[in-house]
């Protein structure tokens, strides 16, 4: 049976970390969980006293933000010869059978590194879904959606450790975009698949991004775009232009689209496949990168 480490950034999670620690042990495949406690002001290990079974926290002495404290956490679980590495986050909540149906797609499909798959994004007070995620199965086209935009929610991704040892961990040149370059780099060489079923919830904050923060996490995007540009492919182009078009674009306009955007999608209509790139982007930018961001940089 392949070997499964789940790793979990943890920063100040006190209100929503029993139930995502419950929810990865509660699958129905077994695995190791990895904590990286990211300097939290209390201690996760004072609150998941006592520690569950197979469970390990890696506690940091300072905060150092999510793409090197999975780095750390990384370190000891390479080693150990796993055989997959499957993300978590310390707000959000996977299905009991989200690890035994990515492993199994894994294990059927040998040229897939990273399989994610489609993912209710719920509000964190009232627990309703506010969209969904439903990125598609096709390596092919996930490869060329990436050149817009991350193709897969980075907390519904199980990965393959012979990929990580090879490509590498997390940068930390992009702290607002360190998981959208991880994907662009494995992209590179190695399929990305999505499991075209809901496999997390993915809770999202409705607290407000700043604009500072919201251009820095653009600027990362850009930034990522430009080092992986293809002249020849024209969706490089596209990638770019959307990306320096949400520059002037308010945060508020887009998440106020999305609504419309879901009344399209109920009823119809052309404007659905032109609007849905442009809103997913600004949306997904400024709610999850931004609130990922945000929870790892007080």
């Amino acid at each position: 049976m392949p070997r499964v480490a789940v790793l979990m950034a943890a920063y100040n999670a006190d209100a929503t970390i029993h139930q995502a620690v419950r929810s990865v042990l509660a699958n129905t495949y077994p695995v190791d969980l990895f904590i990286a406690d990211d300097a939290s002001r209390v201690p996760v290990s004072e609150i998941l006293h006592p520690l569950p079974p197979r469970t390990e926290i890696i506690r940091l002495a300072a905060n150092v933000g999510p793409a090197e404290a999975r780095n750390i956490a990384l370190r000891r679980i390479l080693p150990r010869n796993y055989d997959y590495v499957a993300i978590a986050d310390a707000d959000d909540v996977c299905y009991p059978e989200r690890i035994a149906k990515q492993v199994a797609f894994l294990e059927m499909h040998k040229n897939v590194a990273v399989v994610g798959s489609w993912v209710h994004f719920t509000d964190e007070i009232t627990g309703e879904t506010v969209f969904d995620l439903r990125p598609s199965s096709e390596p092919a086209l996930v490869r060329k959606s990436m050149f817009s935009n991350l193709q897969l929610s980075h907390t519904s991704c199980t990965i393959r450790s012979a990929t990580l040892a090879r490509v590498g961990l997390y940068s930390l040149a992009y702290p607002a975009a360190e998981d959208y370059e991880l994907m662009r780099r494995i992209a590179v060489d190695h399929d990305i698949s999505n499991i075209p079923e809901f496999l997390m919830d993915y809770r999202i904050s409705s607290r407000g991004i700043s604009i500072v923060r919201r251009r820095r996490q653009l600027v990362d995007r850009l930034r990522i775009q430009l080092k992986y540009f293809e002249p020849l492919q024209w969706r490089a182009w596209v990638g770019v232009a959307r990306t320096l078009l949400l520059f002037f674009v308010p945060l508020r306009l887009l998440i106020t689209s999305k609504g419309y955007l879901r009344s399209l999608v109920r009823f119809g209509g052309e404007a659905v496949g032109i609007l849905r790139p442009l809103l997913q982007s600004g949306d997904l930018i400024g709610k999850v990168w931004g609130r990922r961001f945000d929870a790892h940089n007080q």
